[in-house]
């Protein structure tokens, strides 16, 4: 990634964030800059580095151009409720997504489907299909709740879903992530032409015995397939228990990620390939652990009798920010500069600035001004060091 690019890309995320805290210094009733907050950050920006990432090119294409200043336009008329052209916009972002989804795979996601398919490829569909998804699912939310009204819950609400486009980039770094595992000592580009664990399971009943066999099939490769299902659709499912404010089901599907999460880290530090990239990655999935548990003691709260969602806001920030700046960032960054590792810092300065800016400065900022400025300045150190620090080229491989 050149640059100019790098620097349009982190200037957004800086932006993203000032308009989390501009309630704060320029309170409106009638429009919501939460919106401006998580869509620069999550669709403008987020969005448009996956589809950089899946072209592959190195540049901007036209495509992804298009798909980034529509993206701007959908997040001003979001924000500004004017809400059929948001409608409209959405539609021709899907396209995008989806042209560039069936061109780099399928039309119908069968890579989900076979164990010959890396489980970073099904991380990466995945990703893509979310988006577009995503896109259509919030307009048919729009549509409901503006002018059907066919659907009455309460919590759907627009908000609720826009929140969901932080998920495909969740996907795209645990691409990433799986992509740097080596799993049973084998690539993943090995593991194409390797036997199905069927065949592997057979095999080894037949001359082994049925305790290897059973090994065979719980390997590290199907283990991770198992949390591809696991994250995938445990977050669809979490999300209808949502909207039916189903508390307990809640709990056990939450619960459910958290094991996948701490499975994921587990492969990830045990066989993920020895390079700089690990340790943001790390860290990464760090925050994402960290969001998981804030996650789960906010269902607790909302068991409670004496539950008021004022008095849990404080958990519900820190769960918003350890997932968008801590988690989503490690990801997108490394995506951005993914052929420039080595790069020169100081990763372990870096890393703890980070954890002390996402978990404590940035949630303590939505109720202090000052604080709020610590937190910005914070994160611009994150952001511009991340993406603007030499390249080591002596270390470089």
């Amino acid at each position: 990634m050149n640059r100019n690019l790098k620097f349009f890309f982190s200037t957004m995320m800086i932006v993203a964030l000032c308009f989390g805290y501009a309630a704060i210094y320029f309170p409106l009733e009638t429009y919501d800059f939460e919106r401006l907050h998580i869509f620069l950050f999550n669709l403008c920006t987020g969005g448009t580095i996956i589809l950089y990432f899946t072209e592959g090119i190195g540049r901007l294409s036209i495509r992804t151009s298009l798909f980034l200043i529509l993206s701007i336009c959908y997040a001003l008329s979001a924000f500004f409720k004017i809400y059929p052209i948001t409608i409209f916009l959405s539609l021709g972002l899907a396209s995008i997504v989806e042209s560039l989804r069936i061109e780099r795979f399928s039309l119908f996601p069968l890579n989900f489907f076979t164990m010959k398919e890396s489980v970073s490829a099904k991380f990466h569909q995945a990703s893509l299909l979310c988006l577009s998804i995503g896109l259509l699912m919030s307009s048919a939310v729009i549509i409901n709740n503006e002018y059907i009204h066919v659907v009455t819950m309460n919590k759907l609400v627009l908000n609720t879903f826009f929140l969901g486009f932080s998920f495909p980039l969740s996907l795209i770094t645990l691409s990433v992530i799986f992509s740097m595992i080596r799993l049973n000592g084998d690539g993943y580009q090995d593991l194409y032409h390797k036997n199905s664990s069927l065949q592997s399971f057979l095999h080894r009943l037949k001359h082994n015995g049925i305790l290897a066999a059973v090994k065979s099939i719980f390997s590290n490769r199907v283990i991770s397939v198992i949390c591809f299902w696991t994250i995938n659709l445990g977050v669809i499912t979490f999300f209808i228990f949502i909207l039916f404010e189903k508390f307990y089901p809640q709990l056990a599907v939450t619960s459910l990620l958290f094991i996948a999460v701490i499975t994921v880290f587990s492969l990830y530090r045990k066989f993920g390939q020895k390079m700089q990239q690990k340790q943001f990655l790390s860290s990464g999935i760090g925050f994402l652990i960290a969001t998981a548990i804030s996650g789960i003691a906010y269902i607790f709260y909302q068991m409670s009798p004496d539950y008021n969602p004022v008095d849990t806001k404080w958990l519900l920030r820190i769960h918003t920010f350890a997932s968008l700046y801590g988690w989503n960032l490690c990801g997108l960054a490394v995506i951005c500069r993914f052929n420039d590792f080595p790069i020169r810092l100081h990763s372990g300065i870096v890393i703890a600035v980070h954890w002390l800016t996402a978990l404590l400065l940035a949630p303590l900022g939505s109720n202090s001004p000052f604080i709020a400025l610590m937190a910005v300045a914070g994160y611009v150190f994150i952001v511009l060091t991340l993406f603007f620090s030499n390249i080591n080229k002596g270390e470089r491989r």
